[in-house]
């Protein structure tokens, strides 16, 4: 039994055939190769992505036992009060290779245009109602990437508490804090308050479950520091296998 704060989880229930076939996948070099494949979509045109897609949205089904729903909406250069905004880099790639290793659907965004996480509303977050309510999701993981002058590893925004259940952010941090990622903060710079976040709404508005996590440049560099993003890869993977571990409360709040 170990514990993180005033919880404790017991390390043999917990499913690990996601974490151990990302591993495996890393020291044969397929997780490398995969890697650069899925970010060239966004990558693609100075990073506004796949300018001539039908849909700024694309979503992918996963597995018919999964509850989780891994959302990335800043893949691309994006729009946010009428001046064009960096991409987060690798939070594309990331999203899907989560998928790849444990069945998560996933939303994300294909090309530059609105601001999915700002905009009130919106087609984005309009289709993650849409995922929630035909797949019966219980958990919405927003994936964002922080910059190189933030003093964490880690962001976990959860609207200071309301959108997530402290057990499962806990659970969270334990993951992270064994794969050496120590310095994780909770709703300080990033606590996903604002009306137009995909945590709020994915909260307030479909009574889901969500979080938003804000991931250090440092672990999204993989063709430098391939094994910090693999270290920080492998944590979310072994995450989602493991989130339903923890009964969603949204019924008791």
């Amino acid at each position: 039994m170990v514990g993180c704060g005033n919880e404790s989880f017991d390390e043999e229930t917990f499913d690990v055939s996601g974490k151990n076939e990302i591993k495996e996948a890393y020291e044969n070099g397929d997780l490398e190769e995969k890697v650069f494949e899925y970010e060239e979509r966004f990558s693609q045109n100075d990073y506004a992505g796949d300018i001539h897609a039908e849909s700024q949205t694309a979503f992918v089904e996963g597995s018919d036992d999964s509850n989780v729903l891994v959302s990335a909406p800043h893949t691309t250069t994006h729009i946010r009060d009428g001046k064009i905004r960096d991409a987060e880099i690798y939070t594309g790639s990331i999203a899907l290779l989560i998928q790849a290793f444990t069945g998560a659907h996933v939303i994300y965004n294909v090309y530059e245009g609105e601001d999915a996480n700002h905009v009130f509303g919106g087609l984005y977050k309009e289709k993650i109602g849409d995922i929630i309510e035909e797949y019966d999701v219980d958990l919405v993981i927003d994936v964002h990437g922080a910059g190189e002058n933030w003093n964490f590893d880690l962001e976990i925004g959860t609207v200071h508490g309301e959108a997530a259940n402290d057990e499962r952010v806990d659970l969270l941090q334990y993951i992270l804090e064994n794969n050496e990622m120590h310095n994780i903060n909770r709703n300080e710079h990033f606590p996903a308050s604002g009306e137009g976040t995909v945590t709020y709404q994915s909260w307030h508005h479909y009574r889901t479950e969500a979080m938003q996590l804000e991931i250090h440049r440092d672990y999204r560099d993989p063709r430098n520091d391939f094994e910090s993003y693999f270290e920080m890869l492998k944590s979310l993977v072994h995450f989602v296998a493991n989130a339903d571990l923890i009964n969603n409360p949204t019924e008791e709040r």
